[in-house]
């Protein structure tokens, strides 16, 4: 008997009548004042609260001020005879979750009780859960031992509470969503939507109406109306991931809403106001991209009011073998088996590593060497063939003799042939099927189709 019922009601046949009902499988309370119950309310936790509208010492609708006023949040169902329906009315208007006039019938009270009773559970979930995103993307939890990241986090701190325009430009695999999500939940909208959109995976034609939606009828196929990611931000922040990819027709439009706050529907006749927080993302240097006049100059300046760079994996080596270990913690845990250890070799190679694919590609390794390693220990050899002596003394040679340009080259052609290689499995899989190879990818299809025509595939 975990929930607890509280009946407030100065009959005492009422409170004996939820006792029959109720009690074999809830623990059922019972305050005859309103004073008494708002006492009760107050020193106990209460899953649910039946409130009569007439009490002897305190009105029923004063009662329910007062228990929403002392931070009550289990749902408030009101009582009352049939001549004050108005009144229950009222009552929900001020914060009541429903009602229910006397005599109740048994079945209606039953269903009502059970319906409030779930309310409570499906609301104390999400906000459990809403508290572990809170906690998961605070950049006080962030793992790096990197000064240079420590610096990223810390203007992250200062400006989530604001609600200014941030822009996350680093390469891909860097970990620019996640940096989105700490700004989002370190900020006051925490509590609304947090709606991304990948600006890069979507065609042309699609990207205005998955943005700013359409109204019933405005093309051919539009059977319904259908909202944009801008509104069902409402109240929330809206991610434009890969932002440096918004064709050019689509940046004046984009900067339209962000300085007139409102969006207008494909198809539609009148403006809807929005209130969102625009977070954007690149991994292009945009003042390049201006420069060159693939992106508009006034929007880069709207959406990079704080510009946020990421460095790559490669420019904060202390953050490869903490990093390294946290994602072995964390698979082993998942696949409930013994954590492993990372052997000093091993990590040396780890660090020997240039890590094109970021913090990304390192999570995706450990993954892989969690589910392969068959000891305790994470030795060399454990890790990926191409995490070989000959390329890794390949590299440290040329880094030596030629500098850093060839170091990069290297790491290039070894993660393009990793790449070329995932690509080919993946379309000989699905028969070719490059939409299904794509989502196989998690990627988008027109990435797909650019690496193909790379690879020659």
């Amino acid at each position: 008997m975990g929930e607890r019922i509280l009946v407030i009601d100065d009959e005492i046949n009422i409170a004996w009548l939820f006792r029959e009902i109720f009690g074999s499988v809830y623990e059922v309370h019972s305050a005859e004042t309103g004073r008494d119950g708002l006492d009760q309310a107050r020193k106990h936790d209460f899953d649910l609260i039946m409130l009569d509208l007439r009490l002897p010492d305190i009105g029923g609708l004063d009662v329910l001020d007062s228990l929403i006023a002392q931070g009550c949040r289990c749902p408030i169902i009101i009582m009352t005879a049939y001549g004050e329906v108005k009144t229950a009315v009222r009552a929900m208007k001020a914060g009541a979750h429903d009602y229910i006039t006397k005599p109740f019938d048994i079945e209606e009270l039953k269903m009502l009780v059970e319906g409030a009773l779930r309310y409570c559970r499906l609301s104390t979930e999400v906000t459990r859960l809403r508290h572990e995103l809170e906690d998961k993307y605070h950049v006080k939890n962030m793992i790096t031992v990197s000064p240079k990241m420590m610096e990223v986090f810390s203007v992250i701190e200062k400006v989530s509470p604001s609600d200014v325009p941030v822009l996350i430009q680093g390469e891909s695999g860097t970990g620019k969503e996640i940096i989105a999500k700490s700004v989002h939940y370190g900020s006051q909208r925490k509590d609304r939507p947090f709606i991304p959109i990948n600006c890069a995976a979507l065609p042309e034609s699609l990207l205005e109406s998955e943005l700013f939606g359409y109204e019933e009828g405005a093309f051919s196929g539009a059977r319904r109306r259908k909202l944009g990611k801008f509104e069902l931000a409402q109240g929330g922040t809206i991610f434009l991931d890969e932002v440096g990819e918004l064709p050019l027709s689509m940046q004046p439009k984009i900067l339209r809403v962000l300085e007139e706050r409102e969006v207008d529907r494909l198809g539609g006749t009148k403006s809807i106001p929005i209130d969102v927080r625009v977070v954007s993302a690149s991994n292009k240097n945009l003042p390049s991209e201006v420069l060159k006049g693939t992106f508009r100059q006034d929007l880069y300046f709207r959406l990079a009011v704080i510009p946020v760079t990421i460095p790559p994996l490669r420019e904060r080596k202390e953050d490869i073998s903490v990093l390294a270990k946290y994602f072995l913690k964390e698979y082993a845990l998942e696949q409930k088996r013994p954590v492993p250890e990372l052997d000093e070799q091993a990590i040396t190679t780890l660090l020997s590593y240039s890590w094109p694919g970021n913090v990304r590609e390192l999570k995706n390794m450990m993954q892989q060497v969690s589910l392969l390693c068959e000891g305790r220990v994470v030795r060399k050899d454990d890790l990926p063939m191409f995490f070989s002596d000959s390329e890794c003394n390949a590299r440290n040679a040329n880094l030596g003799e030629q500098g850093e340009v060839n170091l990069k080259d290297l790491k290039q052609n070894v993660w393009d042939e990793i790449d070329r290689t995932k690509i080919k499995e993946a379309l000989d899989r699905f028969s070719n099927n490059r939409t299904q190879a794509a989502k196989y990818l998690k990627i988008s299809r027109r990435t797909l189709q650019n690496k193909i025509k790379k690879y020659g595939l």
